[in-house]
């Protein structure tokens, strides 16, 4: 099952790519970044990319053979290409320069050799220096393409985190999603985003949620407005991303939708995003619920069921053996 048209803002399928001058811009401050010739290369972008039919690698040390999209060179490579012969050298650059190589980053404070430098402008290939080590430099280059090339979907609904678990509130406009958050809220749980928190798919099961720059720390609520959650309740209040792991929806008795729930299980379905399938669990705004207090108990069977504690089954065993014997085991 995925999630609904009334969910679902939007789904960026779309092949997502990065422009060289913005890798500078986000990792310029964390790793010392010098760029000697921004004019160089700048425009080009990174993302996937095929050569003859091959997967071209995203980040990767001096490889003239399968070169990468950014190639990362350090003291060992540098020392390389300042001992080959011209011969050799040439071949090197050839090499590089004519495939999907968009960037080169030096690193380990060391600078590139004449020929090599030369070659590299001349093939508009941009050169950032930093006296950061190359596997730093590397590390920090995969983790922010992988950030920003990641699948990504926006939800509409509020995401918090409560128990430790990334937890998403969804329903129909007015249902009370907004004023159940702000109850959580107050009850120590935090908040990450309202109203469209983006989820990016990080790895095979990781779908990690944050919230839109203009609608950081923001909550509205419906009779009072926004309100300021960070500046109201403090910087504990306020998480900045976590990774999803439950659905709440909210449902209306009177909206029509399916939910008559099962006596042991109660509702509980599994949607699907970005090819992440999510548990989700279906409760009923009515009059006397007390929802925070049903969702806090939610998450913690939730945990629960991560440990391999299944209430449902504990209880529907313990019943078969009342039924076969009479004498059921007790804890």
């Amino acid at each position: 099952m995925t999630l609904s048209g009334d969910d679902l803002f939007d789904e960026d399928l779309a092949t997502r790519r990065v422009a060289v001058e913005d890798v500078f811009a986000r990792l310029k401050s964390s790793l010392g970044l010098q760029w000697p010739a921004p004019t160089a290369g700048g425009s080009a972008t990174l993302g996937p990319t095929r050569v003859s039919g091959r997967r071209v690698p995203m980040v990767g040390y001096l490889n003239f053979i399968h070169p990468p999209q950014v190639q990362v060179i350090g003291e060992p490579e540098t020392g390389y290409l300042d001992s080959v012969d011209t011969d050799q050298l040439r071949h090197v650059l050839d090499r590089v320069t004519s495939g999907a190589t968009k960037l080169v980053v030096v690193a380990d404070g060391r600078s590139l050799i004449a020929p090599v430098r030369e070659a590299f402008d001349t093939a508009g290939i941009a050169i950032f220096e930093t006296a950061a080590s190359a596997h730093r430099a590397a590390y920090r280059l995969r983790h922010f393409l992988g950030e920003a090339l990641a699948r990504q979907i926006t939800v509409h609904g509020v995401f918090l985190e409560v128990l430790s678990i990334g937890l998403l509130l969804t329903g129909d406009s007015g249902v009370g999603k907004s004023e159940l958050a702000l109850e959580l809220i107050n009850r120590g749980h935090r908040l990450v985003a309202d109203d469209a928190p983006e989820f990016a798919l990080l790895g095979p099961d990781d779908l990690n949620g944050g919230c839109p720059p203009v609608l950081q720390d923001f909550l509205e609520v419906r009779g009072l407005g926004i309100l300021n959650i960070r500046a109201m309740f403090g910087e504990a209040a306020i998480k900045r991303r976590k990774q999803l792991g439950l659905i709440i929806r909210l449902v209306r008795p009177e909206s029509g939708v399916a939910h008559v729930p099962d006596r042991l299980t109660g509702t509980r379905t599994v949607r699907t995003l970005l090819d992440v399938e999510i548990p989700e669990i279906t409760l009923p705004v009515a009059v006397g619920h007390n929802l925070s207090v049903l969702v806090e108990a939610a998450c913690r069977d939730h945990l629960l069921r991560m440990q391999g504690q299944f209430s449902d089954e504990q209880f529907a065993e313990r019943q078969r053996l009342a039924m076969g014997n009479g004498d059921p085991e007790t804890p």
